[in-house]
């Protein structure tokens, strides 16, 4: 309640500060008892993630709701059952570990048919076969709107000691980028869960948002704006090859597993996936890391699709669109040089970590003048 007696509106703290006010009461009755046993990383990270003995376990979940985050009619319901499992594979792949099962549960309003709902779950199943993450049970609710929410488990796929002694090599110069990171899994079969593999005693590494350093480079995986530049292309109506490939990327997003994977494996520490958008997303993990950075717009991946529907604004939606799922990650030089040539997807190395107010992100052209952003995706906003 505000200071005159008037209730204030979740929408007037935006997603992420309504966030922080209820994590604050979670962190005030945690301090009554003993909390969660291992627990590694709670709220503010793209996962939980819980150790058990010589395991870390990752946790995430995700809504997706009609009207708000897609449009029957729009999307396929096959395109629906795989993107719903992809933005959970993808918070998965930011932590730099594996898929192992998943909880579906659906909000139907009833009018829905079966042979639809049999598409959904083709989708998923698709995907599921491809990366993993089976579904092992879930629930069905009546909504008055149609609703999907999975919550997905999974599992760090790198000891930390591995991780820890690559990057160690890599700092010491010992290590080149056609030699490091030899022996990584990169087919995306090799990330399924298998339950009798060896653990390794040392614990496992993870990637999160609080690690950036002051000199790191920043970088990301594939091209930027696709699936902004596709809802964008539904919106004006726009058709041919290039608008065609921009709604795919919108509807059918890849998430990076194996790359996740990869990155860990060579010693990066501190990556998210773009799901806000790049700059929004970029700044979650600077105010996380204490941290400011510098962005050159010239070096930010756009495709010639985004560049041939959108002449006049592909910047705009490379900056702000979100939905890409691809992975935004900070690693030093030497560990940078390693990693570009050898994670098996193009990366651009972007900008650089720099002293400054915590979160902030300036983006600059060609000429080093500020670039003004548009604000990302916030779910409470308007």
């Amino acid at each position: 309640m505000a200071s005159d007696g008037t209730e204030i509106r979740a929408s007037s703290l935006g997603e992420f500060g309504l966030i922080e006010r209820l994590a604050r009461i979670l962190d005030e009755s945690a301090k009554d008892g003993d909390g969660v046993p291992g627990l590694v990383l709670d709220i503010g990270d793209d996962c939980a993630a819980i150790r058990r003995e010589s395991l870390t376990d990752v946790y995430t979940t995700d809504t997706m709701v009609d009207g708000v985050h897609f449009r029957t009619g729009e999307i396929s319901w096959r395109d629906l059952g795989w993107k719903s499992m992809a933005v959970n594979l993808s918070d998965v792949a930011s932590m730099g570990a594996r898929p192992v099962m998943s909880l579906v549960t659906l909000g139907l309003t009833g009018k829905e048919s079966l042979s639809d709902l049999e598409e959904l779950y083709r989708g998923i199943a698709d995907i599921t076969q491809e990366l993993g993450g089976v579904v092992a049970g879930g629930d069905i609710v009546r909504s008055p709107v149609l609703f999907i929410t999975v919550a997905m488990t999974g599992e760090a796929a790198v000891t930390a000691g591995g991780a820890a002694f690559n990057r160690a090599r890599l700092m010491a110069g010992s290590m080149t980028g056609s030699t490091a990171g030899a022996g990584y899994p990169t087919a995306a079969s090799q990330l399924k869960f298998e339950a009798g593999s060896k653990q390794a005693a040392d614990g496992a590494a993870l990637l999160r948002r609080d690690a950036m350093s002051v000199g790191d480079l920043i970088a990301v995986t594939g091209t930027i704006g696709d699936s902004g530049g596709g809802l964008r292309v539904l919106a004006d109506g726009l058709s041919g090859t290039a608008a065609d490939l921009l709604k795919r990327a919108h509807f059918r997003p890849v998430p990076r597993m194996a790359a996740g994977v990869a990155l860990v494996t060579q010693g990066v520490v501190s990556a998210m996936d773009v799901s806000d958008g790049i700059a929004d997303d970029l700044g979650k993990m600077c105010m996380a890391s204490g941290v400011a950075a510098k962005v050159r717009m010239p070096a930010v991946p756009v495709s010639d699709e985004l560049k041939a529907c959108f002449p006049d604004d592909f910047t705009a939606i490379a900056l702000a669109g979100g939905e890409d799922y691809e992975l935004l990650f900070s690693a030093p030089e030497p560990v940078m040089a390693a990693v570009a040539p050898s994670i098996g997807v193009p990366v651009s190395v972007i900008g650089e970590v720099i002293e400054g107010e915590p979160g902030s992100v300036t983006v600059v052209d060609e000429r080093g003048r500020p670039i003004e952003m548009a604000v990302g995706w916030d779910h409470l906003d308007g």
